[in-house]
């Protein structure tokens, strides 16, 4: 009976220095990697996930093993157990991972954002190849007020038409296509762009005189027909004023802002007429 523990023993030594051995040349966590290091979220409501990884000495990554998430600040945006992070408040949170004694964070930018416009929603381009027109992205915050945030532009067709930075639509070759305006993954909004590879042949303004009272709106109507008097529907043009705080416009819609006179001018990519506004 002795001998028979005395084997049971040794090969329990035997085992426990094979677990040992074991356990000292497997790889051990040395790095924990965030991706992305950083994240920006346009609104509340907007979601955006984080992924971690474990790497050994080596670099190797070691599959299987679970960090715990933690934000600093939840008021601002959450996080949870699989790194979906979720925006609440304007600001900025420090998204945190755990593994063991390893750690890694990533920060969360939340931007004041509510929505998006571009305008006009539709346009025709009418004219050559190179023919340019303007689109407007007006993006507001919670409170309503306008944004100096500057979305990202993008063509869906650039082969038809192709866009710049500013939101400037350049005519290439006739079809369709959308120009989109975005901010992130979050928000977007785009204008249909149809182009036309025709002569103008006659454009007008009605009426070419306005009186307004403080506050009240009338519309101006602009038109653009080609040589057979064919009437250019959604056509491209460009209104300004040149008092914007005696009289505003939009698309061709004027609102008397305060007493004074002033001038609207619309424009396609060659022509410009002008209209005169007296608001009392």
């Amino acid at each position: 009976m002795k001998k028979r523990f005395t084997g049971l023993a040794e090969k329990a030594l035997v085992l426990s220095l094979i677990i040992l051995t074991a356990a000292a040349c497997s790889p051990r966590p040395s790095d924990l990697r965030i991706t992305p290091a950083k994240v920006t979220l346009y609104g509340p409501g907007r979601t955006q996930s984080l992924k971690y990884e474990i790497y050994d000495k080596k670099g190797t990554s070691l599959p299987g093993l679970t960090a715990v998430w933690v934000a600093d600040k939840p008021k601002v945006a959450t996080i949870d157990a699989n790194g979906v992070v979720l925006s609440l408040t304007p600001g900025r949170a420090i998204m945190t991972a755990t593994f063991q004694n390893l750690t890694s964070s990533a920060v969360v930018e939340v931007m004041d954002v509510s929505s998006l416009t571009v305008s006009p929603s539709r346009m025709t381009l009418v004219g050559p190849e190179g023919t340019k027109m303007p689109l407007l992205a007006e993006i507001k915050d919670g409170k309503g007020n306008l944004s100096p945030l500057k979305p990202k532009w993008a063509s869906g067709d650039p082969k038809v038409a192709t866009v710049d930075g500013e939101g400037v639509v350049t005519a290439a070759a006739e079809g369709h296509t959308n120009v989109i305006a975005s901010l992130g993954n979050d928000v977007s909004s785009a204008c249909d762009v149809k182009v036309l590879h025709r002569a103008i042949a006659a454009f007008e303004l009605t009426p070419i005189t306005l009186i307004l009272k403080v506050g009240e709106t009338q519309r101006m109507t602009a038109t653009i027909r080609d040589a057979t008097g064919v009437l250019f529907e959604d056509a491209a043009l460009a209104w300004t004023s040149s008092d914007p705080k005696t009289a505003a416009v939009s698309n061709g819609a004027v609102t008397g802002v305060s007493r004074g006179a002033a001038r609207i001018s619309v424009a396609t990519s060659t022509q410009t007429l002008t209209a005169d506004v007296l608001v009392n």
